[in-house]
């Protein structure tokens, strides 16, 4: 009865975090992140001349292709529910797994509030998910073929390894699990299993390469080889630069992140035992004040301290996975396996990208999960042997103990899950209100944009007013398979719009700086007509600005551009003497004189 009680629960929740991530794919509206891989998907396999990008992430653009192929009237929307789909895969298929070894109660706490984070993303289908998806699965394989000395699962899960490098290309960080059946054996045994741990190591390796190999040979029969290749060579000069992938920003941020995770752990810690002792004292009025002061501080730490991206929210749930997992380090084989092999996916997943683990934050779909279990292990253990913490220095030998504050672990346990559903909720109101990429109440977001590839998706008032009047316009001067330049941060338009980007490039940060240049000029040496220009005068990502007026001002500080990219678009504009041909401040649609004047 019990088991049935918990797989009813475990169903109610995915169909509930199912829903609302139908209602988040619904809700929000983004220029940036989703439209460069909407621009990427729709040109992957038609012209992949037009996908220039798509080399860091081939094997996603061209299932995103595919879906896109097969589906062409889903648009945006119906790429969000193939999103979707891989979520709640990826949410069942963690759960089955992990309920085997763990607290189902506290796994499926965690999975939801995961899942809940990832519904704000306005892009559920993309490299993400999928990194998460194929790697929760490749784990799986390689932990249990490990444990269970079963070479046919260390050798797919190795194979599941090669091919998700090429759903993102810094997931060949993901090489570091071949040091999974070396950490996962005691200390006591490490030397004399030494070889037999080489040789599983060999396996995943061999799994590795082999998909590597056949995952390559498709890139050339795709012919996207030349776009890795040419991402590849261009990595150098990108963490040499002075972008946010620059190899000192992204040390800070990591370090940043880290220091983070261990604070929010600190105060998440704290407030558990304070309401711990408020569930244990006589006074239901001083109780429910020790409550309510919980609930504000876990509050004020993370949802009114954080950012768009949830930086302090991540912080937490980064923290509690990390060192709830460290508590199985001296625990049983597979539960020892499996937390460190979690942690290590948490570290290795954000790799690569410029925010970390808060723009890249697939890597607590396991850990997280795990480390609340641990936390609760911890707990209910110390309740068992009655174990009291002690507040305001009270000693357990004074007289006085009874009278002072003091929190039994029996009583912790209701503060450590108290705090658990105040930090899901906070996560709720934060994807509802604090939208990534579309800031404001999602309730409020019920005005439709101008595209049939848009249908059923709704943003705020604001934003359909400044980009639909922009999208009726461009219809009098673009139509479908049309160059287009859309400069510098939106490149949703290309799609929306079923436009070719101009030098192949839909978003000029993925080029950045020099590299940027030498590609725009190639085109613009090859190109007779030239196209029509989209320039765009606001911050398109996150939370939209007011007008710029200096917006290329060349003192001036744009969001995805440099020196010589600025020089370069004003350069373009006076020489093809461009004018503008309509305008609503946020947007300039801007022809040649020589077009404008055949208009």
């Amino acid at each position: 009865m019990k088991q049935y009680k918990q797989s009813l629960g475990a169903i109610l929740v995915i169909i509930l975090s199912v829903a609302y991530q139908v209602h988040c794919a619904i809700h929000g509206f983004d220029l940036t992140d989703e439209g460069y891989l909407m621009s990427l998907y729709h040109w992957f396999g038609n012209d992949i001349d037009f996908a220039q990008g798509a080399g860091g992430y081939p094997l996603t653009c061209y299932l995103g292709w595919t879906l896109d192929h097969l589906f062409p009237h889903g648009g945006i929307l119906g790429m969000r529910l193939w999103g979707i789909l891989v979520v709640t895969l990826t949410e069942i298929v963690a759960f089955l797994y992990l309920k085997r070894y763990f607290e189902p109660k506290t796994v499926l706490m965690g999975l939801l509030m995961q899942t809940v984070f990832v519904a704000g993303d306005p892009k559920p289908f993309g490299y993400n998910t999928l990194t998460a998806f194929i790697g929760i699965v490749a784990f799986i394989l390689l932990c249990e073929g490990t444990l269970r000395r079963r070479y046919s699962l260390m050798f797919g899960g190795g194979l599941l390894l090669g091919v998700n490098v090429f759903v993102r290309l810094p997931n060949l960080a993901s090489l570091a699990f071949l040091a999974l059946p070396f950490i996962v054996t005691p200390r006591e045994t490490m030397k004399l299993e030494l070889r037999k741990n080489a040789t599983y190591a060999l396996t995943i390796g061999c799994g590795f390469i082999t998909a590597t190999i056949a995952v390559w040979e498709l890139l050339v029969y795709w012919g996207a080889d030349k776009l890795t290749v040419e991402l590849i060579t261009s990595i150098p000069e990108t963490l040499g630069g002075d972008s946010t992938h620059a190899s000192d920003a992204l040390l800070t941020k990591y370090i940043d992140n880290y220091l983070s995770c261990v604070w929010h752990f600190f105060v998440f810690c704290l407030l558990a035992v304070v309401a711990g002792v408020a569930f244990r004292l006589k006074s239901r009025l001083l109780g429910l004040a020790g409550l309510a002061a919980v609930v504000f501080f876990l509050y004020q730490n993370t949802y009114m301290r954080s950012n768009m991206l949830g930086d302090t929210l991540l912080a937490m749930m980064n923290g509690l996975g990390l060192f709830g997992s460290l508590y199985y380090y001296n625990k049983e084989k597979d539960k020892r396996a499996i937390a460190l092999g979690a942690i290590i996916m948490s570290l290795i997943f954000p790799l690569g990208s410029d925010g970390g683990f808060q723009t890249m934050w697939v890597g607590t779909w396991l850990m997280l999960p795990v480390g609340l279990s641990g936390i609760y292990d911890f707990i209910s253990r110390s309740a068992e042997k009655q174990k009291t913490i002690y507040l305001l220095f009270c000693s357990p030998s004074a007289k006085n103990t009874q009278s002072g504050l003091k929190a039994p672990a029996s009583h912790i346990k209701y503060g450590y899950a108290f705090c658990l559903l105040v930090l899901l909720v906070t996560i709720f109101i934060k994807i509802e209100h604090k939208v990534y990429y579309d800031p404001g109440d999602r309730i409020a977001k019920v005005h439709p944009i101008n595209s049939s590839m848009a249908k059923g998706i709704y943003t705020g008032a604001e934003k359909a007013a400044i980009v639909n009047p922009m999208l009726d316009e461009l219809k009098r001067y673009v139509k479908a398979g049309d160059t287009l330049l859309v400069y510098d941060s939106s490149p949703l338009v290309y799609y929306l719009t079923d436009t070719r980007p101009f030098a192949g490039i839909s978003w000029p940060c993925v080029f950045y700086g020099k590299q940027y240049v030498r590609k725009f000029m190639q085109a613009e040496r090859e190109t007779s007509t030239m196209p029509v220009l989209v320039m765009q005068y606001f911050y398109s990502s996150n939370n939209w600005s007011e007008i710029q007026d200096d917006y290329y001002a060349l003192d001036s500080r744009m969001a995805f551009s440099n020196l010589d990219m600025k020089q370069n678009i004003l350069r373009f504009i006076g020489e093809h003497r461009y004018k503008t041909a309509w305008s609503n401040g946020y947007y300039k649609i801007m022809i040649p004189k020589e077009r404008l004047d055949q208009n």
